[in-house]
C-alpha cells in the first residue's frame, strides 16, 4: 500500500490535502454482475406464450383452496409472487374471513396452522396468536 498527498474535500466543503492510504484490491471475477438490475426478458413469441401460460395455471391453482398455504409459501419462496398480487391477497382474504372470524373450524394440524399465521401476519392481517376459536 502507498499513500498519497490527495486533495479532499472536508466536512466544511473546503479541500485539504491528507495522507491516504490507498488500497490496490485485485478485481472481483464477478464485476458488477449482482449489483446491476436483473436485465429484462428478452423471449421469443413461444416463449412469451409459454410463460403466460404457466402464470395463468397459477393463477388458477391459487383458487383451489386444499392447497393454497402452500402454493402461496412456495410462489413467495421463489421470488415471483409479485405476478400474483391480487390473486394471493384475495385468497387470504378468504382464508382470514374463514378461519379468523369463526367462520369455519378446521382441526388443521400444526404445520397448516403456522403457515396460515405466519403468511396472514406477513400480509398484515390481524391474527391473534392465541386459539382462534374456543374448544
Amino acid at each position: 500500500m502507498s499513500s498519497e498527498n490527495l486533495v479532499v474535500p472536508s466536512q466544511d466543503g473546503n479541500l485539504s490535502k491528507e495522507n491516504r492510504h490507498l488500497a490496490n484490491f485485485i478485481p472481483d471475477v464477478w464485476g458488477d454482475t449482482f449489483l446491476a438490475p436483473p436485465p429484462e426478458l428478452d423471449m421469443d413469441d413461444i416463449t412469451q406464450l409459454e410463460y403466460e401460460e404457466l402464470k395463468e395455471q397459477v393463477r388458477r391453482m391459487l383458487v383451489n383452496p386444499s392447497q393454497i398455504l402452500d402454493l402461496i409459501d412456495a410462489v413467495q419462496r421463489l421470488g415471483v409472487a409479485y405476478h400474483f398480487e391480487k390473486e394471493i391477497e384475495d385468497a387470504l382474504q378468504i382464508i382470514y374471513h374463514h378461519h379468523c372470524n369463526h367462520v369455519q373450524v378446521d382441526n388443521d394440524d400444526l404445520y397448516t396452522t403456522a403457515v396460515r399465521f405466519r403468511l396472514l401476519r406477513e400480509h398484515g392481517f390481524n391474527v391473534d396468536c392465541g386459539m382462534p376459536y374456543d374448544s
